[in-house]
């Protein structure tokens, strides 16, 4: 079987990441893979052994050529969508063409649902507004799920697969060389933050005129909270980091640009604990998939006014005096499950009765003293470690005996009409 996948995000490949994962996965059973790729992407792909077309967007509507040519050659039985919601939007927005030419081919459609469509209203909470997204994939026979993020049981046509097979977890060998490359003691401890480049775009370019501040204040409110941990604490940074992490201790911050995935995997297979902005992120899923502690900072309060500060400081129970001085600056401040765009109230079903929710750590991002607290506790004592290895391992039991990537597979291409 011939699978061609379009994995398109312009500012990000986590998506991309989900999409090879399912192809390789796939590959013991005789399938073949095609990707169609933007730029962004291409590091994910060249080393992989998976054949792909980058589109750009200079190239418009012209684009729609190169994806013929690749479906008269490859021949592909069905096509992947890595994921929906970024294909929904991205050939409209970047390339001028309505998204649906691909049915144009007469093949089978197998979106990738990371979000769980189904459960939502079809708009997501972005900064000031509820942005619409088009509602095709209900019209759709099958849909693939990652796990994580997705809920791990099989649901109607939802198919459940392994967002990732294996663990990232390095041997003490590599740790010590990535401890000794980066000047670390084997009593250090190692944070990672990953940044992807559609967290640091121009305010602009989110088209929003209300709450794109966050940008630079999340940031520097995050940047406090870390020189508060002990001195052998040591911070990875990875991808775009934002110029307010400057203000970290400059002899204990490591900043690399994006990297090979062979890379990143070691660099997330050393670290201590994975520090993240975003719960829908695939870093964090794959700290849990390999036993890496994990915590994610959100905001669950919407703070229009200084009437809502001082509701969410009651509702906290304090507030610190730099986090109340730094929330008057902030005003309006939006919910924020993933940084700066919010997509808070989008993301409840998907989280909502699913396990991978108490795999890992929420903190609430206006309660310093939780969070650096939480911080510290989940790199140095070993009752909260040990506590959340607990979580995680039962959650891994959850995958091992419930997730089966190949079986989900022939079952989703069954239901289209597909035999491996």
């Amino acid at each position: 079987m011939n699978l061609l996948f379009f994995a398109l995000s312009t500012a990000g490949y986590g998506e991309t990441v989900i999409g090879v994962s399912l192809a390789e996965q796939l590959r013991p059973l005789g399938v073949q893979s095609h990707f169609v790729i933007s730029p962004v992407s291409e590091q994910v792909l060249k080393r992989s052994g998976i054949r792909y077309t980058v589109i750009e967007q200079q190239m418009g509507p012209l684009a729609r050529l190169l994806i013929d040519e690749d479906v008269s050659q490859f021949r592909p039985d069905a096509i992947v969508l890595a994921d929906y919601y970024t294909f929904s939007g991205v050939f409209q927005h970047r390339f001028g063409l309505r998204p649906w030419f691909i049915e144009d081919y007469q093949l089978p459609i197998l979106p990738i649902d990371i979000w769980e469509w189904q459960k939502t209203s079809f708009a997501v909470d972005m900064f000031d507004e509820d942005r619409p997204v088009d509602k095709r994939i209900l019209e759709m026979d099958a849909w693939l799920r990652p796990v994580p993020l997705a809920h791990p049981e099989r649901q109607e046509r939802a198919y459940p697969f392994r967002l990732w097979q294996g663990s990232e977890r390095v041997s003490r060998r590599t740790r010590h060389h990535l401890f000794t490359t980066f000047g670390l003691s084997p009593q250090d401890r190692l944070v990672l933050l990953t940044v992807a480049p559609w967290q640091q775009m121009p305010e602009d370019r989110y088209l929003s005129s209300i709450g794109t501040h966050v940008l630079r204040g999340v940031p520097q409110l995050l940047a406090h909270y870390l020189r508060q941990l002990p001195e052998t604490t040591h911070f990875l940074l990875i991808g775009q980091a934002p110029p307010e992490l400057a203000a970290l201790p400059a002899e204990r911050t490591h900043a690399l640009p994006s990297c090979s995935p062979a890379r990143f995997t070691t660099m997330l297979g050393a670290s201590d604990l994975v520090l993240s902005l975003n719960v829908g992120a695939t870093t964090l899923a794959r700290a849990v998939t390999s036993d890496i502690p994990a915590i994610a900072l959100t905001n669950s309060f919407a703070v229009p006014d200084a009437e809502a500060a001082e509701k969410a400081e009651a509702r906290l129970g304090g507030l610190t005096s730099t986090v109340r001085d730094w929330l008057a600056g902030m005003l309006p401040l939006h919910k924020i499950r993933m940084w700066p765009l919010g997509f808070y109230d989008f993301l409840e079903p998907l989280l909502t009765a699913n396990p991978y929710a108490g795999t890992f750590t929420n903190l609430e991002l206006l309660d310093e003293v939780a969070v650096v607290e939480g911080i510290e506790r989940a790199l140095y004592d070993s009752g909260t470690r040990d506590r959340l290895a607990a979580a995680r391992a039962d959650y891994l039991t959850i995958l091992d005996t419930e997730v089966d990537t190949r079986k989900a597979f022939t079952e989703a291409a069954s239901h289209v009409g597909l035999t491996l």
